[in-house]
């Protein structure tokens, strides 16, 4: 099989996430040490159903559970052959690719969104729009101000920018374009020029961060193209952060690449969701869907 790892972004995580982890006696040796190195009381915070969708806490939570159970596959003989990461969670699958170590790829995450949280404008956000052609969410991004930040397929993308004017025509694209509508619990307009600055600055961290042998291409969600070098990884990551994420594009050249098999590494199903709609006849499936760790090893192999 050819294996590719997914890594999610924001969104997913519940108050159960990091109690269900570390129940799991082969992850939690991978997990302990990376909240152990957190700037904040990593399970109070994770606990909390509000300050867990915080940036400053929600971007290195989830770089660390998702880490430590790539680890944890690893470990176990489990190597990826492609990985590829929704938001944050470029930073998580270049762990997975050994790019960077675990250690190094939470902070980068606690850096990410204090520099993101620095140069967000306030009072923005995201929401998700399925059921809405491309040509048409882009026609009403840019009547309303608000900018495409990324797209899931055809008619699947998430839009950015002044949280009260997509408070404010949401109901009327349900209404009269039957939309499916969903307000993200993300606080920034991320991948939009209004990140510029964060991109910079983010630059400077990745430019001054250990970088390691790729163990297997990182798939950039900017467009899908495989990275497999220092330069290629601090180049797009700073980049995605006030740049539209083409994430369709990006499962297009997994598949090309050969992808028979997709793991998501959690927390949630979000991303096999969207492999299992794009591609009905891979397989697909996240440790979220599994009841243990070791259902989920005993299927990859």
């Amino acid at each position: 099989m050819t294996l590719c790892i997914l890594c999610p972004g924001q969104g997913s995580q519940t108050v159960d996430m990091l109690p269900r982890l570390l129940a799991e006696t082969l992850i939690a040796p991978h997990l302990e040490p990376l909240l152990d190195a957190m700037p904040f009381d990593a399970m109070a915070v994770s606990q909390n159903s509000e300050l867990c969708f915080a940036n400053a806490h929600a971007q290195p939570l989830i770089v660390a559970s998702g880490a430590a159970v790539a680890q944890a596959l690893q470990a176990h003989g489990i190597h990826a052959d492609l990985s590829a990461g929704y938001s944050i969670g470029e930073l998580t699958a270049h762990t997975v690719a050994g790019s960077l170590q675990a250690l190094d790829g939470v902070g980068l995450a606690v850096k990410r969104a204090q520099c993101m949280d620095q140069a967000a404008p306030a009072a923005h956000g995201m929401m998700a729009v399925k059921g809405v052609r491309l040509e048409k969410l882009q026609a009403i991004a840019l009547e309303h101000g608000l900018a495409v930040a990324i797209v899931n397929d055809e008619q699947h993308a998430v839009l950015a920018g002044p949280t009260a004017v997509m408070k404010s025509i949401c109901k009327g694209m349900e209404r009269e374009l039957g939309a499916h509508v969903v307000h993200l619990n993300v606080q920034v307009p991320s991948h939009t020029t209004w990140l510029r600055d964060a991109s910079a600055q983010f630059k400077n961290a990745l430019d001054a961060a250990s970088w390691r042998r790729f163990d297997c291409p990182v798939l950039s969600a900017l467009d899908g193209s495989p990275v497999e070098n220092r330069n290629g990884a601090i180049d797009c990551l700073a980049r995605q952060i006030s740049e539209p994420l083409q994430w369709a594009r990006t499962l297009d050249l997994a598949s090309e690449m050969g992808a028979t098999v997709y793991f998501e590494v959690g927390p949630g199903n979000t991303l096999t969701r969207m492999v299992r709609e794009r591609f009905p006849n891979v397989k697909a499936r996240s440790l979220s869907e599994f009841q243990t760790f070791e259902g989920a090893l005993n299927w990859l192999s």
